[in-house]
């Protein structure tokens, strides 16, 4: 099919078509930019894009473009390059002859894949020359007139799949499970069998509509201490003050309970791989333990859930259709699920194994 592979579903302008069907051939692909402006979760969920961006374009300068104020958990240890725009605050000293030049500061690439869709993203897109200008908007206008080739999305597909649609859309064929490049609980998990597993919790977000109320999580924490004696619980800090665990000292002296201080990524990243479970809301610590394939139970009350839930794993969501807030029953149960599923999978790896020898 000439690396065009759809029949519906998509969007590729008649000059789009031309290009893939007489010209266009991964090996030849020099320049690709991934745009990619959000906050820690959402940059942690773009990773495996660049994983199979670098496989399916192997001769291609990979440049990652975020923006100034979103620069923590930027993915550009997977890129050749890496351009942060002005952020909101940087933004406000540059005169518009300044942002302009901003827009226009990309070289020309081959292909240019939006996954921000911002509207930093759309000026860049649209003052950046390309063969091929990749977006996944939801907005069906911007089809054909930002962008000459697309992948549509929902609120009910991960939006990590979409974004490597964009690369089925040509042929590419992504590994599974998905390759985030951090550390994998698969893999790291049971190298500490000397320790008690652990099950971490996190109650923080960029919003504080996302999070649990602070005399809930102190009671589902208490709860599942009393529930689950066999693990450690830790309790994790983040950097704002709503996201410290003082309402939790009473509990320090028990000896499977513990507080974390707010830790850098990379030492994130690793305590997370070698979790049992990770409880939190929709939430950028939820997505580090995605993108490590740690067990999660996600809490929704405020934001879809479909979106950052991936297809794979065990990654269970506790939600209401009525929007309302989780019961602590409701959250401990599904803990419950997920751990058991964990020991019925590993009492099987190890029968197999077993059998095998």
């Amino acid at each position: 099919m000439n690396h065009l592979w759809f029949e519906r579903g998509a969007y590729a302008s008649k000059q789009a078509r031309r290009y893939l069907e007489n010209e266009f051939s991964p090996e030849k692909v020099k320049k690709i930019a991934i745009f990619r402006h959000a906050a820690l979760g959402d940059q942690v969920i773009v990773r495996p894009m660049l994983v199979e961006a670098r496989k399916f374009f192997p001769n291609a300068k990979i440049t990652l473009v975020g923006v100034s104020n979103y620069q923590y958990g930027a993915p550009s240890d997977l890129a050749d390059e890496t351009i942060f725009m002005a952020g909101r605050e940087d933004k406000k000293h540059l005169t518009w002859q300044q942002q302009i030049a901003e827009f226009r500061q990309l070289e020309e690439q081959d292909i240019i894949f939006d996954v921000a869709g911002t509207s930093r993203s759309y000026w860049m897109t649209l003052f950046s020359k390309a063969k091929l200008k990749f977006g996944f908007p939801y907005k069906s206008y911007l089809c054909g007139s930002l962008y000459n080739i697309a992948v549509f999305r929902s609120d009910y597909q991960p939006e990590v799949e979409v974004m490597l649609d964009m690369l089925k859309m040509l042929g590419h064929v992504p590994q599974r499970p998905l390759d985030f490049a951090y550390p994998s609980h698969l893999n790291v998990y049971h190298e500490q069998e000397d320790e008690k597993a652990k099950i971490l919790y996190f109650n923080g977000a960029s919003t504080k509509s996302k999070i649990l109320p602070e005399s809930q999580m102190k009671q589902l924490i208490e709860q599942a201490i009393d529930k689950f004696p066999q693990f450690q619980h830790v309790y994790l800090e983040g950097k704002n003050d709503f996201e410290k665990g003082d309402f939790l000292k009473h509990l320090v002296g028990k000896n499977n309970f513990s507080i974390q201080d707010c830790l850098p990524l990379e030492q994130l990243v690793e305590f997370s791989a070698k979790a049992r479970l990770v409880v939190a809301p929709d939430t950028g610590i939820r997505n580090v333990a995605i993108s490590t394939h740690t067990p999660t139970v996600g809490i929704f009350y405020s934001t879809v859930p479909f979106r950052y839930t991936p297809l794979e794993g065990d990654h269970r969501i506790v939600m209401n259709a009525s929007g309302s807030i989780p019961s602590n029953e409701q959250i401990l149960s599904t803990m419950q699920q997920s751990l058991t599923a964990v020991d019925m999978s590993s009492k099987q790896q190890a029968q197999n194994t077993a059998e095998q020898a």
